[in-house]
């Protein structure tokens, strides 16, 4: 896999992915966020006495000459702060036809993390964890290398729900990337993981079985363990298959909704625009 192949899986070359948090940021880095500790630039927030913030380079004296006591105000502002945010990626064996989508998903949330000055961590779990960058303000560019490269294997989510655990307790903006193509259970247990932080999935569904015939002799395999089953397909087998695959989606976002995650289904190509205005629209 390479970073021209991951770009072709987005829908424009020059996408740009917005996103806007939910919480006030603590940090003591500068950035684009609102923050929750007061600091001398930014928004101002409130006026108060100056025995609460001591700092004469502040002093209102409007709000102080009103003061009917001749106490001394000051202005305080909102600090701008700098976020962390993640990107877990499942690479279990039935991610591979959805790989490319997963790598584009990663470069658009590593540059608008960029844009914003926030830091960046990435998680490449299957099987086994295969890459973890713990968020930094540094140059992402290798850890994206390095995920273009992967090769998805492995079966099961144990290793992206220990991964999960070890994001940290600093809340951060967390995205991730998988086709959910597990038990609901374990859908559940890794959104618990992160139930301390601000938890974006992204459900990359698999356009192939919408392409799966209503009548006929079908060869079907499993993309974790390579089983492979031939199944003789009728209209009312179809209509079954189709419902319980419904029926799924819809646990999966109850599931996510539960967990206070709005999950947003992601199609053939990533749409910038529309992964965007999820963000911005929660």
């Amino acid at each position: 896999m390479t970073s021209s192949s991951a770009q072709a899986a987005v829908t424009s070359d020059d996408a740009v992915l917005a996103y806007a948090l939910r919480w006030r940021v603590r940090s003591p880095m500068p950035g684009a966020h609102r923050g929750a500790d007061a600091g001398a630039l930014g928004h101002l927030r409130q006026i108060v006495p100056f025995d609460r913030s001591p700092d004469p380079r502040r002093i209102d004296l409007r709000a102080s000459l009103r003061d009917p006591f001749g106490g001394l105000h000051v202005r305080e502002f909102e600090q701008r702060a700098a976020a962390a945010v993640h990107v877990l990626v499942d690479a279990s064996a039935s991610m591979r036809p959805a790989w490319p989508r997963a790598c584009a998903l990663a470069r658009l949330v590593v540059t608008a993390a960029r844009t914003l000055c926030d830091a960046f961590g990435l998680v490449v779990a299957g099987g086994s964890v295969l890459h973890e960058r713990p968020a930094r303000h540094a140059n992402a560019d290798g850890d994206l290398d390095a995920l273009d490269t992967t090769l998805p294997s492995g079966r099961g989510i144990d290793a992206l729900v220990g991964a999960a655990q070890r994001v940290g307790r600093r809340r951060s903006l967390v995205f991730v990337v998988s086709d959910f193509a597990f038990g609901l259970e374990e859908a559940a247990r890794l959104l618990e993981a992160l139930a301390a932080h601000d938890t974006v999935p992204l459900r990359l569904l698999d356009p192939a079985q919408d392409l799966m015939p209503r009548h006929g002799l079908a060869e079907l395999r499993d993309r974790e363990d390579g089983r492979r089953r031939l199944v003789w397909l009728r209209p009312a087998l179809h209509a079954r298959w189709r419902e319980a695959r419904e029926a799924q989606s819809r646990a999966l976002h109850a599931i996510s909704a539960a967990h206070g995650a709005a999950m947003l289904d992601v199609g053939a190509r990533v749409d910038a625009e529309a992964l965007s205005a999820h963000l911005l629209g929660r």
